[in-house]
């Protein structure tokens, strides 16, 4: 593995089992693990619990059997996330997810989450597309934030130590697993954490895209330390966005619910001429209103120049013809006037479905690391249904926890990292300097690599990502290293995508418009020897 060394006097902490990231899956994590009897540290950037992409979520999240719905199955469940997924998910994956979800929401009510109830009390469910029944729940006032809060404060009372302000960057090991991680300080200061089990959950990469609804810096960190740790990322390819999102001069942009505003409200998507966009895509069906169906009509008809305001590159949202609208403005966000009728909306970047190689409950290749929530791939494979984001950290965070808990404890005595060092790394030095490169980065993901692909596009991405590289070639700063890690992870987007000669789930090739049995399957992306190697794996 990769080591990041320092001459300066390095940090240090122990812990049995060390939780990277303070979202919804490492929070869950770190609870489950301290509840099975492990020391626990919990490291972020960010704040505990604040300022990731489950606390900018909706706060909603599925759960399955019949118990929740009649008729519903943990079984019903595990079959539209693979219909969903266009028949490439990882079923074990999916299944330890499915079958983990029964006591969730006991268990989050138990923690002080409110959640939305009818008049009589009992929880009250919705059925986004994809969905066969209604099994979704959410926050008294969806918002990720009210998930968070009471977990994080209950972890705290529990034991759950955390340490806020801390950046990881490299997985350190002594040959025969995991022993702990390195990275800096918000000021600077280095980094050493040991630990005897290591559990990755430091979110995606939309920060990669210009538009995207991700927290700050969601862009990959974790799944670059993966790659330079020699393990295999998955499905990178599949980058979902989110259909409807505000795009108006002097408005913030913030997400519009289209999955209730649109398929059960009544409110229409139109292009530039008026047309139905639905009708003209054959969406009328709300089963099929899926986020990268509708993401890929609504790219269509901006590239066919169909689109409204000043850069034609946003559709309109009517809404004047919801049946209810008293009932139904009041998901909009504060910052659409109550009395705007026409919208324009346009999608942005929303989930990273691959992510770091696992198996069914989160273990690597590397003994005593797991990876959980939006860092791992395999559970979505080409296109995740609402409500399964924060349902999967809660699944795998709690299986995950549990399992590098009893690892730790049957490891015992932790096993030190080995401390070297080499000429330091300046965490001040570049950070300006390398903006306008990653601005570039941004851009060309935006225009070569987000939901209309083609073989053309995708090698002058890769052609852009080079030269970028070339660029920071030599650089010691820590904003050169973070760059060159979005460049692996953009690397691998754009190497898998082109790899991938068909259209399936969010991704769509111009050049390769229908889907084929023949890459029923998953293409894994490997880093050896500084080079990228993409495998083709068969879903038997």
């Amino acid at each position: 593995m990769n080591r990041l060394f320092s001459r300066k006097k390095v940090k240090q902490w122990q812990t049995d089992v060390l939780v990277i990231g303070s979202g919804l899956a490492g929070i869950r994590a770190a609870m489950e693990a301290r509840r099975a009897g492990a020391s626990v540290l919990a490291v972020s950037r960010a704040p505990m619990g604040k300022a990731n992409n489950s606390a900018i979520s909706k706060g909603h999240f599925a759960v399955s059997g019949g118990e929740f719905y009649p008729g519903d199955s943990a079984e019903q469940h595990l079959n539209d996330i693979i219909a969903g997924g266009g028949r490439i998910n990882d079923p074990g994956l999916v299944s330890v997810m499915v079958d983990n979800l029964k006591d969730e929401a006991g268990f989050l009510k138990d923690c002080g989450v409110s959640l939305i109830t009818r008049d009589d009390g009992s929880l009250q469910y919705s059925k986004p597309p994809g969905h066969t029944y209604p099994r979704v729940l959410a926050t008294t006032r969806s918002s990720g934030v009210d998930l968070l809060d009471p977990l994080v404060g209950r972890a705290r009372e529990t034991g759950v130590l955390m340490e806020q302000g801390v950046t990881v960057l490299f997985l350190v090991s002594d040959g025969e697993g995991v022993c702990g991680v390195r990275g800096f300080t918000r000021s600077g200061e280095p980094v050493l954490i040991e630990a005897a089990a290591v559990v990755l959950a430091t979110g995606g990469a939309g920060g990669l895209y210009l538009h995207t609804n991700n927290a700050p810096g969601s862009v990959g960190l974790g799944l670059a330390m993966a790659l330079s740790a020699g393990l295999p990322l998955v499905d990178m390819e599949f980058v979902q966005f989110y259909p409807t999102y505000l795009r108006m001069p002097g408005r913030p942009r913030v997400m519009i619910f289209y999955e209730i505003l649109v398929a059960v409200a009544g409110a229409v998507l139109r292009n530039r001429y008026g047309q139905d966009i639905r009708e003209l895509y054959g969406m009328k069906e709300m089963s099929g209103l899926t986020r990268d169906r509708l993401s890929r009509a609504i790219a269509s008809e901006i590239r066919a120049g169909r689109g409204v305001g000043p850069d034609g590159e946003a559709v309109v949202l009517d809404l004047s013809t919801m049946a209810r609208p008293e009932k139904y403005r009041r998901l909009l966000p504060k910052a659409v006037p109550q009395d705007a009728l026409q919208l324009h909306v346009a999608p942005v970047a929303h989930f990273t479905m691959g992510g770091v190689a696992v198996k069914p409950g989160g273990e690597t290749e590397i003994p005593g690391l797991w990876a959980i929530g939006e860092v791992a791939g395999g559970i979505h494979g080409a296109n995740r249904i609402g409500g399964n984001a924060l349902a999967e950290c809660l699944a795998l965070g709690r299986v995950a926890g549990a399992a590098a808990a009893e690892y730790s404890l049957r490891a015992g005595q932790r096993r030190p990292c080995r401390q070297e060092t080499e000429p330091p790394f300046d965490a001040g030095a570049g950070a300006g300097d390398l903006s306008p490169l990653e601005e570039t980065l941004r851009r060309t993901m935006s225009s070569r690599a987000a939901i209309l692909r083609d073989a053309g596009g995708l090698e002058e991405a890769l052609a852009v990502i080079n030269s970028l590289g070339d660029k920071i070639s030599g650089k010691k700063s820590i904003a050169a290293l973070k760059l060159g890690m979005m460049l692996d992870v953009a690397r691998a987007v754009c190497l898998s995508a082109l790899m991938r000669r068909e259209s399936r789930g969010s991704h769509f090739r111009l050049d390769y418009p229908g889907e084929r049995d023949d890459y029923l399957g998953n293409f894994q992306v490997k880093k050896v020897e500084e080079e990228m190697e993409v495998t083709f794996v068969p879903r038997r």
